[in-house]
């Protein structure tokens, strides 16, 4: 019979380490690019700033992160019941891929379909969340 337990400390370190991978990747490695692709300049950032809640958008970023942890965390112990002799980093790997492909990827393109987003768009944030599902999959597989 299928059991497993959930290591909440995995969960809230991973959820930690996708929202840094985020401050590095919509930061340094592909901001400019991220806010092109987002139509935003420095100028409309300066301007919306008063009418943004910034704590209450990294707050909302960090909840998702947390839930997305959390279902990771579910999934891993499931994948490697499936394939018994995987390791927890390679249930990791195969589980944060599925995901992303089955449901972010998935979702991602309708944004040039719907959103008139330009594929750009979709590379910058599938890609994001590609690492970021594939490091939290590895860091709840290893640490169980």
């Amino acid at each position: 019979m299928f059991e497993y337990d959930v290591n909440y400390l995995a969960v809230l370190v991973s959820a930690i380490v996708f929202f840094g991978i985020g401050a590095v990747w919509y930061g340094p490695v592909f901001g400019k690019a991220w806010m092109e692709a987002m139509g935003w300049t420095e100028e409309s950032l300066e301007a919306d700033k008063s009418q943004s809640n910034m704590a209450l958008s990294f707050g909302l970023m960090f909840l998702g992160a947390l839930i997305m942890a959390f279902v990771t965390a579910h999934m891993v112990p499931f994948m490697m019941y499936i394939y018994p002799q995987m390791s927890g980093v390679s249930a990791g790997i195969l589980t944060g891929l599925t995901l992303w492909f089955g449901y972010v990827f998935a979702y991602l393109l309708t944004a040039p379909a719907f959103e008139n987003r330009p594929w750009s768009y979709v590379i910058i944030n599938g890609g994001y969340w590609l690492v970021g599902i594939v490091v939290v999959g590895m860091i709840v597989g290893v640490w169980r």
